[in-house]
């Protein structure tokens, strides 16, 4: 009998790709070129790169839109994901980004050509080095108008155990995907402890899909017997009538759909929640 094994089974590496390290290593100049972020031609940018580059804007409402500029490469893809609003960047994270199991044999390459192409200081972390900014001037902007609407956020007392999660509910540059046979782990945790003080944050803050999963269940505490405020039913009211494209899921089925049209897809046949949505007005 003769036993053929694969070399692969003891461990042994293939080499690399040549060609992909090097449409890598040549990529991470192309990034490095437009940080600062703040001090592009955004629309010059978008424009430029449209052909060849993964570049798409999602509406967030109150004047703010949410940038994605992303080209892969070999191993690895380079991005700048940035908060515009009213046409000043306002926040951005741009960077380098590798799923590939050749990351940690490329990833010093990567980075010395970063800093040889003069670009600021990243922070590593398990995928990939990023470099974050924040025009904390345009930003407040941004904040005080989402909260002319909706009302400003409180301020509460957080637990270390649930801070991570929150930031990410409140944070301007995320939009969680509304789903409606999964539940939201974050926003479940927060009903369960009927922390209402951080559903309601949650619910004026500034991302856009969690702002209506923090409604849902708002509306489910009270179906379960928790007061809910007039004044956070009428935020309620406001946020599902909000006309912003959301990503919303059933099953694999996938749209960009506004809350209403979200709620009434779930509520169709196979989906959960089903909650009395507030009455609008004529």
């Amino acid at each position: 009998m003769v036993l053929l094994i694969n070399a692969s089974a003891f461990g042994q590496k293939e080499e690399l790709v040549r060609e992909w390290l090097k449409k890598d290593v040549e990529g991470v100049s192309l990034i490095v070129e437009l940080i600062p972020f703040e001090r592009q031609n955004v629309e010059a940018v978008k424009a430029r790169l449209l052909e060849d580059w993964h570049v798409e804007e999602t509406d967030l409402g109150f004047g703010a839109k949410y940038l994605e500029v992303e080209k892969g490469w070999g191993y690895s893809k380079g991005y700048v994901h940035a908060l515009i609003y009213n046409r000043q960047v306002t926040q951005y994270e741009a960077g380098i980004e590798s799923y590939s199991q050749e990351w940690p044999a490329i990833k010093e390459q990567i980075h010395a050509r970063w800093i040889a192409a003069k670009g600021p200081e990243v922070v590593e972390e398990e995928h990939g080095f990023v470099f974050r900014r924040t025009i904390t001037t345009v930003l407040r902007k941004y904040k005080a108008n989402v909260a002319a609407t909706l009302g400003p956020l409180t301020g509460i007392s957080v637990p270390p155990e649930l801070w991570k999660q929150y930031a990410n509910l409140i944070d301007p540059m995320d939009n969680a995907t509304i789903s409606g046979t999964h539940s939201d782990e974050a926003i479940d945790t927060l009903a369960r402890l009927q922390r209402l003080d951080m559903l309601q944050n949650v619910l004026r803050a500034y991302n856009p899909g969690a702002r209506v999963l923090a409604a849902i269940a708002l509306l489910e505490l009270e179906k379960s017997g928790v007061r809910i405020s007039r004044r956070t039913r009428a935020t309620i009211q406001k946020v599902l009538d909000l006309t912003i494209q959301l990503h919303g899921c059933v099953f694999d089925m996938c749209s960009r759909v506004t809350a209403r049209q979200a709620l009434d897809w779930f509520d169709s046949g196979r989906a959960f929640p089903k909650v009395q949505l507030p009455q609008r007005k004529p």
